[in-house]
Formats: structure tokens, sequence, C-alpha cells
């Protein structure tokens, strides 16, 4: 396994669940906006890559970048507003990683 490369420290959700992913790691792991992504908990790690599996955690990427986190994520990771996060971006899985700081 490669190296996550940290983006991100303390990077908010806002109260809709929305993450912000970055417009030059989007481009460098072929993310598009309108793109259908997979989200899947790990541990608890919320990762978010590429569809490859017909999954119920699907959300598109907004015109703006964003995303939805499934609010049974952010209920079982105890994720709100004022949750600090940290984003990381995996590129061999090609893939962001957010965790709870």
């Amino acid at each position: 396994m490669s190296k996550m490369h940290s983006l991100e420290k303390c990077r908010p959700i806002n109260k809709y669940g929305l993450i912000n992913l970055p417009k030059k790691w989007r481009s460098e792991l072929g993310f598009d906006c309108g793109e259908l992504v997979e989200i899947r908990l790990q541990k608890r790690e919320i990762w978010i890559s590429h569809l490859q599996n017909d999954t119920e955690n699907q959300r598109y990427i907004s015109p703006h970048g964003t995303v939805a986190i499934p609010a049974e994520f952010r209920k079982i990771l105890n994720i709100n507003m004022d949750t600090e996060l940290c984003l990381y971006v995996e590129p061999e899985e090609k893939a962001f990683v957010l965790t709870p700081a």
C-alpha cells in the first residue's frame, strides 16, 4: 500500500454532511463533477473512490466539487459540523480518505 498524502487538517463538514474535495486532486485522481462515486466505511475512515461495486452508498460529486457523506457514517463516527476532520489522498487506490482528527 502506498503512503497517503495529507491534504487538509481540521477540514469542516457542513450541516448537510458535504465535504469539498480539492480540485487539483480531483483532476489528478480522475474524479469528474457529476460522477457517481462509492463511499465506504473502513474502520474509522471514510473512503471516497470511483464506483466499482453496486453499493447503496453512492453519491454524486456536485458541480462545486462537494460530496455528501452518508448520515449513517456520520452517526457511527460521531461526526458533526464541529468535528475536526483530516482529508488524505491515496494515489494508488485513486481515493480520498476522510478521518476524524
